[in-house]
């Protein structure tokens, strides 16, 4: 399977469906926080808004803030839990800015000193097994953290 066909009918639509594999790691009735099968590190994740939304144009005012307090609050997470040296936050939008899952995400990134070969490197898919326990972590990370 390729990477795009991976991606596509909206990965992050049949996840929160339950018709697909993924991890949630969060959700409530605006945004869902899933796993990134693709990970760049452990904890990398993926602020999702509930609804079909292409890009961050068709992005509703509503929506815009809950996106970014749940992104915050999973960067606060995922800091604590994985000892991340920072956090990066990436948005992309059409193929050209490198978007293939073509349902608005921000990337959640834990940042390490010296990781800048990894951060740089196409990503690659983490083994399932792994997923959940990365999951399981930030979850809990996440149920302490503001």
């Amino acid at each position: 399977m390729s990477a795009t066909d991976f991606w596509e009918p909206c990965w992050a639509c049949a996840v929160l469906a339950g018709e697909r594999e993924g991890w949630t790691v969060f959700e409530n009735d605006d945004v869902a926080v899933l796993l990134n099968p693709f990970a760049l590190s452990n904890g990398h994740c993926l602020v999702v808004p509930r609804p079909h939304l292409r890009n961050l144009y068709e992005i509703p005012g509503h929506l815009a803030g809950p996106i970014l307090s749940t992104a915050a609050r999973v960067a606060r997470a995922a800091k604590q839990s994985f000892s991340a040296d920072g956090i990066t936050l990436r948005q992309n939008n059409d193929p050209a800015s490198d978007q293939h899952l073509f349902h608005f995400h921000l990337h959640v990134i834990p940042r390490f000193i010296g990781d800048e070969a990894r951060f740089n490197a196409p990503p690659r898919q983490v083994a399932h097994r792994d997923q959940a326990a990365i999951a399981e972590r930030l979850r809990s990370a996440l149920a302490v953290t503001l």
